[in-house]
């Protein structure tokens, strides 16, 4: 990683956090319409809503506003069990996740896996059963922000190969996406290491300034990371994110250029090749507006573990590592020294691969010790 280890003896770092004295409430992490304060609007995946209880069971009231057949994955975790996968459906509202819990205090964390082009869902609340009762949240000073594309999505990462669906058909004539698991994802799993919360925006296919193919997947099909960051609903054109309603995070990590590289318009499995003069300058663009928007942040721009000199392009890594290199360099030169440039693995082959030969598991732990320890270099936690 670029930039000097920070002196942790002159560093106050944030604390982990604990139970706050607040009033009981269910905590949202992500980016939410709460135009109706009883259904939490949201659509990005790794948005979740995290709660501390008193009681033995819990259920989770979701529901899927729009009248389509799709089906949606979510992630429950409860203290600290296994967590569990369950599929959303358009005839359902709620949702048991556990009936067996030792009487005391519990917390459940529960996390959106399908993607943003899903469509939305609207979290209802938790019910703890006759005796149960909702206590305070968990406050985390720490919070980190993860920028990408399906590989921050944690796309096809519980899959056994390249080859493998990424959806899979549950019954006849309804496929959901099985095989991501973003709660599993590098992101994720750092996050949840450093004892910090963590904010996403991740897009299957979305580059910085090209995306991988226009035509698939959502009606926005030339629209690339730096527009979807703006808006509150990935699928919704109007209502702009207001950053001031979230707290700033203390790092902001930015994997993308995979898509960017692997453009492929007319599916022929060749990519068609890239501007890095434009590259650059869209990627530079885009540090800027999220400077503006996390003025006290570190900012990591990684270098993705797909990217090879051989793969999808000749010297597609070496470049990748010289565009980022550059930003990095300019922006300290212009006195922002709070930007890096972190290589993540370079995957190849030998970890195995998940599907659409994307990160699996493995290569996600790997890439979340890889970001543990950059952010720790720079904050001390």
């Amino acid at each position: 990683m670029t930039g000097a280890r920070v002196d942790c003896t002159q560093v106050q770092a944030a604390g982990i956090g604990g139970p706050s004295t607040a009033t009981p409430a269910i905590k949202f992490v992500g980016r939410y319409d709460m135009s109706d304060p009883t259904r939490a609007r949201f659509d990005w995946s790794g948005n979740y809503a995290t709660a501390r209880f008193d009681g033995t069971e819990v259920s989770v009231g979701i529901n899927l506003p729009e009248n389509r057949d799709m089906e949606l994955v979510f992630e429950a975790a409860i203290d600290d069990r296994d967590p569990i996968k369950f599929v959303v459906t358009p005839d359902r509202t709620s949702y048991l996740v556990a009936n067996d819990l030792a009487p005391g205090t519990h917390e459940i964390t529960v996390m959106r896996n399908s993607e943003a082009f899903s469509g939305s869902s609207e979290f209802t609340g938790f019910n703890f059963g006759a005796s149960g009762k909702l206590l305070a949240p968990t406050e985390r000073p720490r919070r980190i922000e993860f920028i990408g594309d399906s590989i921050t999505c944690g796309y096809g990462n519980e899959g056994p190969n390249a080859t493998c669906p990424y959806d899979v058909e549950v019954r006849p004539n309804v496929k959901v996406a099985m095989t991501e698991n973003i709660y599993l994802a590098y992101g994720s799993i750092a996050a949840r290491a450093l004892s910090a919360d963590a904010v996403t925006t991740c897009f299957f296919g979305k580059g910085v300034v090209l995306n991988f193919r226009e035509n698939e997947h959502d009606d926005d099909a030339k629209t690339t990371i730096p527009q979807y960051y703006e808006r509150t609903l990935a699928n919704v054109r109007e209502g702009n994110w207001d950053f001031t309603k979230e707290p700033e995070p203390q790092a902001v990590v930015i994997n993308l250029g995979t898509n960017d590289f692997s453009r492929d318009v007319d599916k022929d499995g060749v990519a068609d090749g890239i501007d890095l003069g434009a590259f650059k300058a869209g990627y530079a663009n885009f540090v800027a507006y999220v400077r503006e928007r996390r003025p006290n942040a570190h900012i990591f721009l990684a270098v993705p573990p797909m990217l090879t000199d051989k793969f999808p392009l000749d010297n597609a890594r070496s470049n990748m590592r010289d565009v980022l290199g550059q930003i990095v360099s300019d922006r300290a030169a212009a006195g922002d020294t709070m930007v890096y440039r972190i290589d993540l693995v370079e995957m190849g082959t030998r970890y195995g691969l998940g599907c659409d030969y994307h990160p699996n598991l493995e290569v996600h732990r790997i890439m979340a010790d890889q970001v543990i320890g950059a952010i720790r270099e720079k904050t001390c936690w």
